[in-house]
Formats: C-alpha cells, structure tokens, sequence
C-alpha cells in the first residue's frame, strides 16, 4: 500500500490519541498533588469529560482534515478499509463507555464524599 500522506495521517492519530491520555496524566498528578482531597473526585470526573470531548474534537477533525487519504485507503482496499474503521469504533466506544462505567456514572456524583472513601 503505497498512499500519499498515510505518513501524516498516522502522526494525526498519534495526536488524537496522546494528548488526552497526556491530558488525563497530568491532570491525575495534579489530583494527587493536590492538598484538597475534597474535590479529587470532581476533579477526576470533569477531567475525565473534558478528555473525552477533547479527543471526539480531535478526532472529528482528523476524519474531515484528512479525508483524501481515507478515500485513498478505501479505493487501494475497502475490506481492509471497513474492517480497520470498524474496530476502531468498537475500541472507541470501549473506551468511553469503560470510562463512563469507571468515573462518571450519575450515581458517583450524588454521593457524598465520605461514601467513597470507605
């Protein structure tokens, strides 16, 4: 498969996918640097979304930013093409529901804090 600018499109998914993971790092770092272990909760969940609106915004504007490429990918091979886009909808989705299931569920939020210490 030899496609102009598959180069690129890779270092865009790296993108897409690094910096919310970066963002999510620092943002646990800071959670535990923190001398407010009140709001460590809050603070993980609002980071959580912004992680994950973050990535939806990087990643939809890597599907318009590049489209040439995946219309290229599709031509060369449309099996591969769906089978590719396919598992990395179920990933994605994966991800975000195993997010959601970990960190923000409503039930978390109506809790007191000292419900989730014990």
């Amino acid at each position: 498969m030899d496609i102009a600018g598959i180069g690129g499109f890779a270092e865009d998914i790296g993108v897409s996918f690094g910096l919310p993971i970066l963002f999510i790092c620092l943002a646990l770092a800071n959670i535990r640097i923190s001398s407010r272990r009140k709001y460590a909760g809050l603070k993980l969940r609002l980071s959580l979304i912004f992680s994950i609106a973050l990535f939806a915004y990087l990643f939809t504007s890597l599907m318009l930013q590049d489209r040439t490429v995946l219309a290229a990918i599709w031509q060369d091979n449309p099996v591969l093409y769906s089978f590719v886009y396919f598992v990395g909808g179920v990933l994605i989705l994966a991800g975000i529901v195993a997010l959601a299931y970990w960190q923000l569920r409503p039930a978390l939020w109506r809790r007191n804090e000292s419900e989730l210490e014990d």
